[in-house]
């Protein structure tokens, strides 16, 4: 078994909403809380759970929590983010102190969203079953460079915003995994954008925030 040498460190929240495309704001509210953590590319950052009310909106009513995945050496850094009061995009959050939680293999596991830069983008006009082929074609690259063995696949596309331009990605799933082998996909997870929410793994059981979409 791999040594634990990530954990997840579990801030809860007080707040009331949330931009449902919240990845870019909360990593900069981060930054700006903790000006370590700018350019961390040791941290990844959950996105914060939340009701969908409105197309655009997110309820934080009820008990919540920010998640960051960091090697265990950078607590100490992370830290500091305990009593933060965040703005993130105009929506007022307040951390609490946190809680680590110990990463656990599970045989299946799925990211919300996952963003991969491809070869000559995404293609214009879109053709979907491509993007979605060469796409898949990547992760399976990607797992494969860190010396992950599984069943990847696509169940869906999602979208975040970053300065203004969309950046689109797909949810995944990654099953038929060993127990070493899903420690070190939750340790290294795929794709970019991981201060922004993309490219983290979560046991299956963990229902996705992010409703996807159907369209090209």
């Amino acid at each position: 078994m791999i040594p634990p040498s990530h954990i997840d460190l579990v801030f809860p929240v007080q707040g009331t909403t949330l931009p449902r495309d919240h990845g870019y704001a909360l990593y900069a509210a981060l930054s700006r809380a903790v000006q370590a953590l700018h350019g961390a590319a040791w941290m990844t950052v959950h996105n914060i759970p939340g009701k969908l009310v409105k197309p655009d909106t997110l309820n934080l009513e009820g008990r919540t929590s920010l998640r960051l995945r960091i090697p265990v050496e950078r607590v100490a850094t992370a830290i500091g983010l305990a009593g933060a009061e965040l703005d993130v995009a105009g929506h007022r959050l307040a951390l609490g102190a946190p809680v680590v939680h110990q990463l656990k293999p599970a045989a299946v596991l799925d990211a919300r969203l996952v963003v991969i830069k491809l070869t000559g983008g995404p293609g214009k006009p879109f053709d979907r079953a491509s993007f979605e082929a060469r796409f898949l074609a990547e992760a399976n690259r990607q797992l494969s460079r860190i010396g992950v063995t599984g069943q990847a696949e696509l169940r869906g596309r999602g979208r975040l915003t970053v300065g203004g331009r969309r950046v689109i990605g797909c949810a995944v799933r990654v099953s038929n995994l060993t127990p070493e082998h899903s420690l070190l996909l939750q340790i290294h997870g795929l794709g970019g954008k991981r201060t922004m929410g993309c490219g983290v793994f979560r046991p299956a059981r963990w229902k996705q925030e992010l409703q996807l979409e159907s369209a090209a």
